[in-house]
């Protein structure tokens, strides 16, 4: 289960519905509770900035430094389709040496959504790692 804190969850709940196919399994104005049809067990939790049932810990606190990770089959084709929409990327489709291809969008709530495809990763980054470790004391 994955909680945020939202200025507005009604709002945040309809990014995450419109865009990445979640569903909402509870929707109250001050807390959403959302599933992915192909991921039951995962929640994704809204709840309102500042509302009693977040805990005085967190009273004012915003969602920050927070990341919500997709795996898809195509992440460019997933880029292209969310830059379609309307959502501007945080960070563009970016082949990473250590087998991922990614990309982040940023939702309405703060939090940063990474949509990634594993690749094959590099031998030579690999090889390096294993030096990396091999040679730390």
């Amino acid at each position: 289960m994955f909680c945020a804190v939202s200025p507005q969850p009604l709002d945040s709940a309809r990014f995450y519905t419109q865009h990445f196919g979640f569903t909402p399994s509870l929707e109250l104005d001050w807390f959403v509770s959302l599933q992915h049809p192909a991921h039951t067990a995962l929640h994704l939790d809204l709840l309102r900035q500042g509302h009693a049932a977040a805990g005085q810990h967190l009273q004012g606190q915003q969602t920050t430094g927070v990341m919500l990770a997709l795996v898809t089959e195509d992440v460019t084709a997933e880029a292209q389709r969310l830059t379609r929409a309307g959502l501007p990327l945080l960070m563009p489709v970016t082949e990473e040496p250590w087998g991922q291809k990614r990309f982040q969008v940023q939702g309405p709530d703060g939090v940063v959504v990474e949509l990634l495809e594993f690749t094959t990763p590099d031998p030579a980054w690999l090889a390096q790692q294993a030096e990396n470790a091999a040679a730390a004391p």
